[in-house]
């Protein structure tokens, strides 16, 4: 009888053990501390935003005007034998150019900055979704390892006491061999278990850009909230704020900036262009200088040279260039509007499976749970009073214990939903 009381006080120990493991989850780190970690560590995340200094850096390239030309000449007849004859010329060439060209490209550098800006944006929505997915898998096997690591020492303790009775002649060597492979099966699940929580740890730290030797342990809560907002606020919502769709509106409209500027190209440039040229020619002859002495005659002229260029060729010449951009633009229209359509239904769906997962973990909790958690204190009871078998409450207790280890899976499964949902809307939850 005493040591039914010892096995019945070990089995309401892993009731409490069970129950205490909401104590766990107060220690290790959260999802958004990952993430905030990810946003800063995560080299390709870092190297998308380098993007943004590339497209600032173009922007300034842009607005750079075509440099004048200065060009400088002189021209001497020595070497051919013609010794008097010497020019020498300086000229200053402005180009000019027509049509906007200047405010056009800054307009397309402008909208490669924002589509840049953009990306980090949808960049940060994806490796949110991708941190928290490798968290939710950290954190399930962190909660499965305790159910199980709980169960183990109880486990254990029994067996001892089992073996005594067997000893003492109180059970029979069956019950012992009984006992001896469900603990066995217990350590196989925890070392499969063990192994699992440790490849998605390492997944995790691989996500976030942590060193592979850096401690990293999580909390092991999901932090479900009881409630959220409406569908019809999520999906306008996600209209608003989806980086994927601001950027198929902004490649749109790069598209058409693409086109302006290159039909701009179509249209000539111009150049004016001053040129001052001083020639100096020797004669054979002589004449008469202003003193009235004989000296070889000699012609100096000084002459102002104004002019402007304009290249001759017609807007075909850009025609292929325009349709391109045309094209461009038609594509990412089309694309718009069909993820516009698409992003509603997105949300819909991850809405109806979170709310799917709430009340699943509803009825497990209230009416699986719950239910089994008395079964076992009834069991248990009933062992005491000697009308029931200790394989009877062992039973029951990895009854619980696998309910518990379902209602684990079900919490993740929650969390799988509203992360998936926080993506479908672009970003924190409204």
């Amino acid at each position: 009888m005493h040591l039914k009381r010892c096995m019945v006080a070990s089995a309401t120990a892993l009731f409490f053990s069970v129950s205490s493991l909401a104590q766990d989850r107060a220690t290790g780190v959260t999802a958004e501390d990952m993430v905030r970690s990810a946003l800063e560590r995560n080299q390709e995340f870092l190297a998308a935003r380098e993007r943004v200094a590339e497209a600032e850096a173009l922007l300034r390239q842009a607005g750079v005007r075509p440099a004048p030309t200065l060009e400088v000449e002189a021209a001497t007849g020595a070497v051919l034998g013609s010794r008097g004859e010497s020019e020498y010329s300086a000229a200053y060439f402005y180009p000019i150019e027509t049509s906007g060209k200047r405010a056009k490209r800054l307009t397309v550098a402008e909208k490669s900055l924002a589509l840049a800006q953009a990306d980090i944006k949808e960049r940060e929505r994806q490796l949110r979704f991708d941190v928290k997915t490798h968290f939710i898998n950290a954190a399930l096997q962190n909660l499965k390892a305790a159910v199980i690591a709980n169960l183990a020492p109880l486990n254990d303790e029994n067996y001892r006491l089992t073996v005594r009775r067997v000893e003492l002649g109180d059970a029979a060597p069956l019950e012992q061999q009984l006992l001896l492979a469900d603990i066995n099966r217990t350590r196989a699940q925890q070392n499969l278990i063990r192994a699992e929580s440790e490849a998605a740890l390492a997944e995790l730290r691989a996500v976030v850009g942590a060193a592979d030797a850096e401690p990293g342990g999580v909390r092991s809560d999901f932090g479900l909230p009881s409630q959220i907002s409406d569908l019809k606020t999520l999906q306008e919502t996600a209209i608003k704020q989806r980086g994927d769709l601001q950027i198929l509106r902004l490649l749109e409209e790069q598209a058409l900036a693409e086109r302006e500027a290159a039909a701009a190209e179509g249209r000539p440039d111009l150049t004016i262009s001053a040129r001052y040229t001083r020639g100096n020619s020797g004669f054979d002859q002589f004449g008469f200088s202003e003193s009235g002495a004989l000296a070889p005659i000699r012609d100096t002229d000084n002459i102002l040279t104004f002019g402007v260029s304009i290249p001759l060729f017609t807007r075909d010449r850009v025609r292929g260039t325009t349709q391109a951009a045309e094209s461009r633009q038609v594509q990412q229209h089309l694309r718009r509007e069909h993820l516009a359509r698409t992003i509603p239904q997105e949300v819909e769906a991850a809405y109806r499976r979170w709310e799917g997962a709430m009340r699943s973990l509803e009825i497990l909790q209230t009416g699986v749970i719950d239910p089994s958690e008395k079964n076992l204190e009834v069991i248990r009871e009933a062992y005491r009073l000697g009308q029931m078998r200790l394989l009877d409450v062992l039973n029951e207790q990895r009854h619980l214990v696998d309910l518990r280890l379902a209602y684990v899976e079900a919490q993740s499964e929650a969390a799988r939903a509203l992360t998936d949902l926080e993506r479908a809307v672009g970003g924190t939850l409204p």
